[in-house]
């Protein structure tokens, strides 16, 4: 699903919005969370131009981009009336704020394997 962010248009890995979008949505104008798993190709992109452009979504609460090569992610949050907070993580859990959810980084990466 494609999200509006002012004049732009972002296609993010996966967005989790309140509510349920009806059949024929095809562009969402706002989210809570949003997951981008990093490429070579995106990683600079989803690393510096995203959470500039996601910052600007008011409803949003997180961003999370999951590296591809690594069980690692990065966790940018807001509460609301605050700053932007960012923090790296390699194991235990996310807790998104805002939303009641903890997921277990593990679990993210179930099944997965990496290059030594």
């Amino acid at each position: 699903m494609r999200l509006r962010i002012g004049t732009r248009v972002r296609y993010p890995d996966v967005v989790v919005c309140a509510g349920r979008p009806d059949q024929t949505t095809r562009t969402l104008t706002g989210a809570l969370a949003i997951f981008e798993v990093l490429s070579d190709d995106t990683a600079t992109t989803d690393r510096v131009a995203k959470p500039i452009d996601y910052a600007t979504v008011p409803s949003l609460r997180c961003y999370v981009p999951l590296e591809q090569t690594a069980v690692a992610a990065t966790l940018f949050q807001r509460e609301p009336g605050g700053p932007r907070i960012a923090s790296a993580h390699i194991d235990g859990a996310l807790v998104l704020p805002g939303l009641d959810v903890t997921m277990a980084l593990a679990e993210l990466y179930q099944g997965l394997t990496f290059a030594a």
